[in-house]
């Protein structure tokens, strides 16, 4: 059974606290030199189930596009060393990236398709790919963009748990997983079908971080809710303070700080 929301209007009741400015969405003409080829941004997040994961694309954009052309890339992986300082290492032969992209004449828009193959759980992987398109981008582009690549553990199912919720003022019966490699459980939809929650257990077996992960696809005007936060396993029981957020015409809001429990199968009562 899913946790219900009685409570309508609860957003003003909370003291949503959101910021809004008002934009000029007008963009002037551009009038550069060069095809004004460019990323749109200069980073992106892919995040893959523990099976079923293939690869994904990445965007190019330009803004002039009478003529075709292909664009040279490079790519590179960014990890710590033992100090702490970002260093450059070769893309290993799990994840391949095309060596070029290419627009037709009159596309504005084109992307390459970054295969990934059977990388490590639970670890993200950093993909820094490079355009080399000097002669075609202003000096202003974004000509280089940071990917970061994660792949989920996989889940076993261990029984039914109860999801308490302070924020939506209610409580329900949930299926709990957890991971095969490590100390994480997963609360299966406990609000909304397709979004779970995933609570990581540190090695003390007591800590427990909820990174920003989305709860509900929205929430009464807004669109998607995140939670994040911190707490601790005890007893069978998880009890962590979740910040609930969501981004409302590019400005992140906040509902507040809830706690919020997980009972774990074990720690349910028995019949």
């Amino acid at each position: 059974m899913k946790i219900q929301n009685y409570l309508a209007g609860m957003c003003a009741a909370l003291g949503l606290l959101l910021s809004s400015c008002e934009q000029d969405n007008e963009n002037a003409v551009y009038g550069g030199s060069t095809m004004g080829v460019t990323f749109g941004f200069n980073s992106q997040s892919v995040s893959f189930p523990a099976e079923g994961y293939e690869g994904f694309d990445v965007e190019v954009m330009r803004a002039q596009a009478d003529e075709a052309v292909t664009i040279p890339l490079s790519a590179v992986m960014l990890e710590q060393d033992a100090e702490g300082n970002t260093v450059q290492t070769p893309v290993p032969s799990t994840i391949q990236v095309p060596s070029s992209v290419s627009f037709a004449a009159g596309e504005k828009f084109t992307s390459f398709h970054v295969s990934v193959g059977d990388i490590e759980s639970g670890i993200t992987f950093r993909l820094y790919v490079t355009m080399a398109n000097e002669e075609y981008a202003p000096i202003d582009n974004i000509s280089s963009k940071t990917i970061s690549i994660y792949r989920d553990y996989t889940y076993s199912s261990i029984g039914m748990g109860m999801y308490v919720s302070s924020f939506f003022q209610g409580y329900g019966e949930v299926e709990v997983q957890k991971a095969d490699q490590i100390t994480w459980y997963k609360a299966i939809a406990p609000v909304e079908e397709g979004y779970d929650i995933t609570f990581q257990v540190a090695d003390d077996g007591r800590t427990v971080t909820v990174a920003s992960q989305e709860i509900v696809s929205s929430y009464g005007q807004y669109g998607a809710v995140s939670v994040a936060g911190s707490g601790e396993l005890e007893n069978g029981v998880i009890t962590v303070d979740l910040e609930f957020t969501v981004v409302l015409d590019g400005q992140v809001g906040t509902f507040g700080v809830f706690e919020e429990q997980l009972v774990l199968p074990e720690a349910m009562p028995t019949e």
